[in-house]
């Protein structure tokens, strides 16, 4: 008697685990499908579309004729399928923009994704994306931290950033 009242239990027991197991998979289909999404530039709830950043905002010069200029640059290393070059490139637009940024620095933009600039890509030892490096007029660089592009004025954090190493290497 005692086998027949737990065979209905463990039906019942399997039932429900295979349920579970089966919105679990499909949480986590739904879960990666947006990660997905997310990481070529378009949610699904219809969120920012990808951008293609040489053809809407590299319109400057090249690093080669930026250093013909004889002053300090920011150079802006990307590619256009990273999702997070794709979030900060309006801010190192708006950084191209800026009349003080101007005056002080050459604003350049580099392709990783042309192979001309592979050369460029392994003097400044890039292995992320976005990067930014600050050069001075006698080709010293340094890498500013990732994190200034999620700070409140990401604008204002690279200016500071940059200016306060060019002032540390003309002391």
């Amino acid at each position: 008697m005692s086998e027949e009242t737990n065979q209905p239990k463990e039906k019942h027991c399997c039932k429900t685990t295979l349920v579970l197991v089966i919105l679990s998979l499909l949480i986590s289909i739904a879960s990666l499908t947006t990660s997905i999404f997310a990481l070529v530039g378009n949610s699904a709830g219809g969120g920012q579309k990808a951008v293609v950043i040489s053809k809407q905002y590299d319109k400057g010069k090249g690093y080669d004729k930026a250093k013909e200029l004889g002053k300090p640059m920011i150079v802006y290393f990307y590619t256009d399928w990273c999702g997070y070059s794709q979030k900060f490139v309006p801010f190192f637009h708006k950084l191209t923009k800026d009349r003080e940024a101007k005056k002080l620095f050459s604003m350049v933009y580099v392709n990783c994704e042309k192979q001309e600039n592979s050369k460029l890509m392994e003097e400044f030892k890039v292995q992320g994306f976005p990067s930014v490096y600050v050069v001075d007029e006698k080709g010293n660089h340094t890498h500013l931290d990732n994190q200034l592009f999620f700070s409140e004025d990401p604008v204002e954090a690279i200016k500071e950033a940059a200016e306060k190493f060019i002032e540390e290497k003309e002391d």
